[in-house]
């Protein structure tokens, strides 16, 4: 009768492969999902600060501003209609609660900070992203955060406006929200956006699908 010698070299190596294999796929599709949830993280926290804000705003018939720092360092301001310098945490989206038009009483009521390897609004990315839009958000003008950091303000009518003193004019505007090696042909669940629209202070939220290539409403 043969003895039983256990394993040969060769069947072990085969074995480590096929692990080394699988754990591979499983690594690029953890990786993959991760992207996708630090995306979705990244807009919705902006979209959660800016109904807050809208919310606030309505509610106790004042102005309310949002800031968003995509910079990798805290930015010092001071918002409109006022003296008060704020600091505003690196990759962040923050509420401020701008207090009364008479006194320099601004204060930040709430920030969330964004996942650092999240890419808003890069150059590259939003020429042919604001395209699929329908429109007219294919006419909203993306920030360029190289300008610093985005700032708008909701009046008490609910309202985007550039300035918190009851002269700015309205906001529309998109934002363009990917993971850092997407890519727009193979890579939908990791495309986000946002749009604002001035008039009404509305929010849409919205979802890329590259073919064909098109945004599809999700929260609004």
């Amino acid at each position: 009768m043969r003895k039983n010698a256990g394993f040969t070299i060769l069947e072990l190596l085969v074995v480590v492969v096929l692990f080394l294999i699988l754990s591979t796929l499983s690594l690029i599709s953890l990786n993959s999902h991760r992207r996708m949830v630090k995306t979705e993280d990244a807009a919705t926290s902006i979209f959660t600060v800016m109904r807050q804000a809208r919310l606030q705003a309505i509610t106790r018939r004042q102005f309310y501003g949002v800031v968003i720092n995509t910079s990798g360092s805290t930015q010092r301001l001071t918002l409109s209609n006022s003296i008060t310098q704020l600091d505003f945490l690196p990759q962040s989206a923050t509420l401020v609660d701008m207090g009364t038009l008479a006194n320099n009483d601004e204060s930040v009521a709430l920030a969330k900070r964004l996942p650092i390897d999240v890419l808003i609004n890069v150059t590259t990315l939003t020429s042919p992203l604001k395209t699929a839009f329908p429109v007219p958000e294919n006419g909203f003008p993306p920030y360029d955060f190289a300008n610093g950091p985005f700032i708008c303000y909701f009046d008490p009518a609910g309202r985007i406006v550039t300035s918190a003193d009851n002269r700015g004019v309205q906001v529309y505007g998109s934002f363009f929200f990917s993971s850092f090696d997407v890519d727009l042909t193979k890579g939908p669940t990791l495309m986000r956006a946002l749009t604002l629209y001035g008039a009404t202070g509305g929010l849409k939220y919205w979802r890329y699908i590259p073919t064909p290539a098109q945004w599809i409403t999700q929260l609004s």
